[in-house]
């Protein structure tokens, strides 16, 4: 398929395109990255319930704060995903007009959408390795991140292809000058996902 072996021509043809494919796209990776926060939420809220007990709160402000945070458990990550896009969109093209990048952000920010298909792509391991560390937990094994560490590096690496190509064509860009520039973005994001990662299974280091 194009989109894996020539994502330059993928993207190209793209950029012609109407927004709703690329806002489809987006939205579905939204979709999956709280499912996957799905999995986890069980040993989460299992975990709260403890400490609330020892607290001496009442079953009933229990039962209300698990809720809310059940629910913002969920939505959060969806948020956090569009969030992401249009900050990654938007850093990308202060990057590239340091560089002569010339290109409305609009387009830009279309062509950024379709690095979230590797999300999509790589979905099914994502959620059966937040299931396998959900489950680990709660019955009081410890999970070793690295699994998840991998994948998350994995899937940052593969989104900055798409970053380069996005840059390379939405700005005008030789490819060189978008590699540099798809390249800082990519190490301050593995940055931040692996170090959220690690914050979200504080129990599960070995």
């Amino acid at each position: 398929m194009e989109l894996i072996t020539n994502p330059d021509s993928f993207l190209r043809k793209r950029l012609e395109k109407r927004f709703g494919e690329a806002l489809a796209i987006l939205i579905v990776a939204a979709t999956i990255s709280s499912v996957a926060t799905y999995m986890i939420a069980p040993t989460v809220l299992e975990n709260l319930r403890k400490q609330f007990l020892a607290m001496g709160l009442s079953g009933d402000q229990i039962e209300l704060i698990l809720s809310m945070t059940y629910y913002g458990m969920l939505i959060s990550p969806f948020i956090a995903t569009i969030v992401s896009w249009l900050i990654i969109s938007a850093v990308l093209y202060l990057l590239s007009a340091l560089f002569g990048g010339k290109g409305s952000l609009r387009n830009l920010a279309k062509l950024v959408a379709y690095s979230y298909i590797p999300v999509i792509i790589l979905s099914p391991v994502s959620i059966y390795l937040s299931y396998e560390t959900a489950q680990q937990l709660l019955y009081g094994f410890k999970s070793s991140l690295i699994p998840n560490t991998i994948l998350a590096i994995t899937t940052a690496l593969w989104q900055s292809v798409y970053w380069v190509f996005a840059v390379k064509n939405a700005r005008n860009l030789e490819l060189r000058k978008s590699a540099i520039v798809a390249g800082v973005v990519f190490i301050a994001y593995l940055l931040l996902t692996t170090y959220s990662l690690i914050l979200s299974f504080p129990s599960g280091i070995p």
